[in-house]
């Protein structure tokens, strides 16, 4: 025998305490599980009597077995133990519903007598449902986590069997709590509805990423009780880094395979979208124009526009006459990183925020108060057509003349904007320059159908008794929906800029705000006011366009494609590499993805449609792309609005020094988080609208590509914003 193998032989501890309540426990619910069993043998299956057993293993391997002991010795064996009672064992013992089984196994005189009036008192129903509220829950566990790896935290653990023990039990406990929305055991009720499970795991993940990332990317010890050469030759930092990369291979699994079926059921629709049933809605009787109060939606949409509006003349005074230098001027800052950041971060939690504060609405409202007569939109230039050229010429020249480093040209893009904005809409009936011509409105109207919010009527039946559809045609109350989406037959968030102009206008107060699943309109291809179909090409390419183009922005600032455009234009003979750079963005932004889209349509002869499950990876690079700058280069915007306040005399003089932003450690863990979602998010919702293996393979095949060119695009070098150096 190896004196290896002895060691781990004889690590092995005998804790009586945890062995006789681990056989107590199996004993009652195995005791109850035969009972249930016979009477209900559908609910209470084997393997959920093996699924609780393997949480009691799991258990007493990681507390008895050689993890134990060698958790002392080694940072990487000390967070597989954690991974054991915090990711495995909690799931595996909910997984078996194990309050039924438990309480039938005990004694029929503790079960009616002691037990039963204590587990049917409200108060303690409402404590316990306040410790498993998924808010209360999250903040539980991630704190056990975080503050027993203090290393003060840490070393009075490794140093006392007391602290020792209650450490484990913080894990198990809190861990419990985290896993008990997700898992819903028999007989519970979810307080969430069921999708929300997915970012609540995602959410968790992403702090677990960060809290590895630290231990991974560390430059020097965390804890510097271990032994430089420890166990089996290891050094500190190798062993440091094993553990961090431990918990983050193992929380990417345990997180996702959760969220992904979950995902995968909602999309099957064997579970609900919605939260528990509700008492049955009643509509309200009609209000009269008197009847709105005058703080409603109305005011806090002009505050949000004025704000804006003002932002936008500091950026364009500030572009014109302020320093050309990107970084020293708001121009530069503003709407290359806050605005474009913000912007995905609203997109995402919220909804559309950007149209409705649109700060551009100043100038159209001054164009619709001029006394002329105004047509509509010309028939054939209803479609997208016009806005996704624009929006394909917008890629083409923010790679070819870098606005971006100009504060000048930026302050022009922006002027030219209002007069578009203005002209169009003096001419023009209704929203037509924000529903058939501005780019950044389609970015957002696509970007948007992962928004966890839409516009929904309250009750189907009211909408279907209302003769006025004053949502659509408005009242005076409100002018109803400029962009002509009808509240009953609209499907998701695409044309809609979430001015709210149809809630204020329904009289029967039956239009609101409600959750939705992202990206659940497009598991159905039914008639949608206004947009027709998702089978449209012009709608097909604005969504080519912004998949694709996320891709091609991102991929227009990384070193190796730089090298090879440059190569290119000296192949050629070209004066400059803003031909090449040109072509390259046209290409792959649309022709190449029209044509394989093309090519994946008549293959798996399927419909246009399923292109659109792409829809959440192009998002994920967005975010992830435009996610990077923002947090590398957020804190610029406090020397450059002195640099501003000086200028005019309302401040002192800045330092001389400019203050350089610093790329954080998470920010490459975190742009592959967000594309591993998108990309999961893609496929699932391929699953779901195609179903034989045939037409599957090639949409799930083009996303696989574009999901390794992202992460290949990640790990790059990337080219920096709001910085000097």
């Amino acid at each position: 025998m190896t004196d290896t193998l002895q060691v781990v032989l004889t690590s092995w501890r005998m804790d009586w305490a945890i062995l006789f309540l681990s056989v107590i426990a199996s004993f009652l619910y195995l005791r109850g599980w035969l009972g249930l069993h016979r009477r209900q043998p559908s609910l209470f299956t084997y393997w959920r009597l093996w699924s609780f057993l393997g949480g009691i293993t799991t258990i007493l391997v990681a507390v008895l077995s050689p993890i134990d002991a060698f958790a002392n010795l080694l940072l990487q064996v000390h967070m597989a133990q954690h991974v054991l009672l915090m990711m495995v064992a909690p799931p595996l013992l909910w997984l078996g519903w194990p309050a039924l089984p438990l309480l039938c196994g005990l004694p029929k005189t503790i079960q009616k007598y002691w037990l039963g009036p204590f587990l049917a008192s409200d108060t303690i129903h409402s404590v316990a449902r306040s410790f498993v509220h998924p808010i209360v829950a999250l903040l539980l566990f991630v704190s056990a986590t975080w503050f027993w790896h203090i290393p003060f935290a840490y070393q009075l653990a490794l140093e006392s069997d007391g602290w020792h023990s209650f450490e484990h039990a913080c894990f198990i406990g809190t861990s419990l709590l985290f896993w008990f929305p997700i898992i819903a055991p028999n007989p519970s009720t979810a307080i969430w509805p069921r999708w929300a499970m997915i970012p609540y795991l995602l959410v968790a993940d992403l702090q677990n990423t960060i809290f590895s990332a630290i231990f991974t990317f560390a430059n020097s010890p965390l804890y510097s009780f271990y032994p430089d050469i420890g166990l089996f030759g290891t050094t500190r930092m190798r062993d440091q880094a094993a553990a961090g990369a431990l918990m983050w291979v193992s929380s990417a699994i345990v997180y996702l395979i959760p969220a992904a079926v979950i995902l995968k059921n909602i999309l099957t629709n064997r579970d609900a979208l919605q939260a528990p049933p509700k008492k049955k809605y009643t509509p309200k009787p009609v209000k009269q124009k008197d009847g709105k109060p005058w703080y409603s939606t109305l005011l806090v949409r002009k505050i949000a526009q004025i704000t804006l509006f003002c932002l936008s003349i500091v950026i364009i005074l500030d572009g014109l006459l302020g320093p050309q230098i990107s970084p020293l001027n708001l121009s530069g800052i503003l709407p290359w990183i806050w605005w474009r950041g913000l912007v995905i971060i609203a997109i995402l939690i919220a909804g559309n925020l950007f149209c409705f504060a649109c700060p551009f609405m100043f100038v159209r409202a001054l164009g619709k108060k001029l006394p002329i007569v105004r047509p509509r939109w010309p028939a054939p230039l209803r479609n997208k057509w016009i806005a996704t050229s624009i929006f394909l010429c917008w890629l083409i020249v923010y790679e070819t003349f870098s606005p971006w480093n100009s504060p000048a040209f930026t302050a022009w893009i922006i002027i030219g904007y209002f007069v578009i904005a203005f002209s169009v809409d003096t001419f023009f009936k209704g929203a037509s320059f924000c529903k058939w011509v501005c780019p950044i409105g389609q970015f957002h109207f696509v970007l948007s159908m992962l928004s966890p919010f839409t516009i929904q009527p309250r009750n189907h039946t009211t909408c279907d008794s209302c003769l006025t559809a004053d949502c659509l045609r408005g009242n005076e109350q409100s002018n109803g929906c400029e962009l002509e989406l009808f509240v009953p037959t609209k499907e998701g968030n695409l044309d809609c800029t979430l001015c709210l102009d149809c809630v204020r206008a329904c009289p029967h107060d039956n239009v609101h705000l409600a959750p939705t699943f992202p990206a659940s309109d497009v598991m159905h291809d039914q008639y949608r006011g206004s947009v027709g179909s998702l089978e449209r090409k012009d709608y097909t390419a604005l969504m080519i366009v912004i998949v694709f183009g996320a891709f091609a922005n991102a991929a227009g600032m990384i070193a190796p494609v730089h090298r090879c455009i440059d190569s290119v234009s000296n192949w050629i003979g070209a004066p400059s590499p803003k031909l090449v750079t040109a072509m390259f963005i046209l290409c792959s932004a649309f022709i190449v993805p029209s044509i394989l889209c093309v090519l994946a349509k008549r293959v798996a002869a399927t419909s246009y449609q399923v292109a659109w499950s792409l829809v959440p990876l192009g998002i994920s690079m967005w975010a992830a792309h435009l996610l990077f700058h923002f947090f590398t280069s957020y804190q610029s915007l406090l020397p450059v609005t002195k640099r501003a306040l000086y200028d005019v005399g309302l401040a002192s003089q800045p330092e001389t020094t400019w203050a350089l932003s610093n790329t954080p450690d998470w920010i490459i863990s975190f742009e592959l988080f967000v594309l591993t979602c998108g990309f999961l998010a893609t496929v699932a919702l391929c699953l779901r609208l195609v179903n034989t293996y045939t037409e599957r393979l090639p949409w799930i095949a083009l996303s696989t590509i574009l999901y390794i060119t992202g992460i290949w695009i990640v790990l790059q070098p990337m080219q920096m914003r709001g910085m000097i150096a």
